[in-house]
């Protein structure tokens, strides 16, 4: 590692060893990284290990933008967490769930009339949840040579009107107007046949949580954004977790692009967009600490109560025994196993299954280990697009340290 680059630390409870960790495990991380970051596959890294609810370990290096002189990495960074950002969606979801608003085998055509056709109309909550509902996936899930998102499709909705079906229409009302402009990306979303049945197989459909965002503000009758806010983000104590970040905190955030850096200025989005519940929130290691601890504390954190026990314990369950089909990014299994809304440990993982995680984009990840009282969280903004060591490394390392 490059004795020059930086090593930053935040606030500890707990020594390594206090917390029953290895310090050398934790060389070995700061080592894996910075050589990561020297050869450039990596812009920076951070990681926040806590154990019995005590963080032992903070530490962050590299630089926190593409930019030249952009400064560093810090380990109060915030940094957009990608699909993570599901994670809030399945508790939103379970939160409504436990109010007795909504059950998990429950048809998406109760809240969508457009799944009201033979093709959708068996789709229910959980296939959202799971990935199972056989609408398309992710673009380029499959290696396609041209992928197509829905959002490409959407303009194939809109009304085709002349100047003079213009005149003799009556004039919309805005709330008409935001109804027929949200019928246009989920009819996208449901373009063409689905991929299989509901259930028979496992593919990764961001759209599927998109849909679960719409749902969850359809019953709460507020945006998804403010019912993630109220029921979630607030109680936790997540001050530093945001869709959209304030202004005067832009210069904390880390990009790797400009199109990230871009993306930090835009407006709020309209009223009739697909709400960001697939992948829009930045957050701080900090905080995905709070909500990792919730999750290991069935449900509770620092008094606030935001799930129940019981639901909590579902989240480590194999949603189908056995396992489903899965082919995604060149990755080919005839029995993947998956939890609710969070992958698994597998055989050859160090951690057991009853572990639940989420990475977000190949960029970051928050774990909960329940069996050694373990919450990881760590970012790994890449330069490349994928770096396998920088995710399935880490965390090869990090549970190595455990004594």
């Amino acid at each position: 590692m490059n004795l020059t680059m930086s090593l930053h630390h935040g606030r500890l409870d707990a020594t390594p060893e206090e917390a029953g960790f290895r310090q050398e495990a934790l060389d070995r991380l700061d080592k894996l990284l910075g050589e990561l970051i020297q050869d450039r596959k990596i812009q920076g890294a951070s990681y926040l290990l806590a154990r019995g609810g005590k963080t032992f370990a903070h530490t962050s290096m590299g630089s926190l933008r593409h930019t030249e002189f952009s400064g560093d990495l810090k380990p109060g960074s915030i940094r957009g967490i990608a699909s993570v950002t599901k994670w809030f969606t399945m508790v939103a979801v379970l939160t409504l769930m436990e109010e007795g608003k909504l059950h998990l085998t429950q048809p998406i055509k109760d809240w969508i009339p457009e799944f009201d056709h033979r093709f959708y109309e068996k789709i229910n909550i959980t296939h959202l949840l799971t990935h199972t509902s056989g609408l398309a996936p992710d673009m380029g899930y499959f290696l396609e040579p041209y992928p197509v998102g829905w959002w490409d499709l959407e303009f194939a909705y809109a009304e085709d009107e002349t100047e003079d079906d213009k005149e003799e229409k009556p004039r919309r009302s805005q709330k008409e107007e935001i109804a027929e402009r949200k019928s246009r990306w989920i009819k996208a979303m449901l373009a063409g046949p689905p991929v299989c049945p509901p259930g028979e197989q496992w593919n990764y459909c961001t759209a599927g949580y998109i849909l679960l965002g719409e749902i969850i503000s359809r019953i709460s009758g507020q945006s998804y954004e403010d019912y993630v806010y109220e029921s979630i983000l607030r109680p936790l104590g997540m001050e530093k977790t945001f869709f959209t970040v304030p202004e005067p905190l832009h210069d904390e955030v880390c990009v790797t692009n400009d199109w990230e850096l871009q993306k930090l200025s835009r407006d709020k989005e309209p009223a009739w967009a697909g709400p960001r519940s697939g992948g829009g929130l930045f957050s701080t290691l900090e905080d995905l600490n709070k909500f990792g601890q919730m999750l290991l504390n069935k449900g509770t954190y620092n008094g606030a109560r935001i799930l129940g026990r019981k639901t909590v314990e579902m989240l480590s369950r194999v949603q189908v025994p056995g396992g489903l089909p899965a082919f995604g990014w060149g990755e080919r299994q005839k029995d993947s196993e998956f939890g609710l809304g969070s992958s698994l440990g597998r055989v050859f993982d160090p951690y057991k299954p009853n572990t639940i995680f989420h990475e977000g984009a190949g960029r970051c990840a928050l774990m909960v280990d329940p069996d050694e009282e373990l919450v990881v969280a760590f970012f790994v903004p890449s330069i490349e697009s994928w770096v396998p060591e920088s995710i399935i490394s880490v965390k090869n390392v990090i549970w190595s340290g455990l004594q």
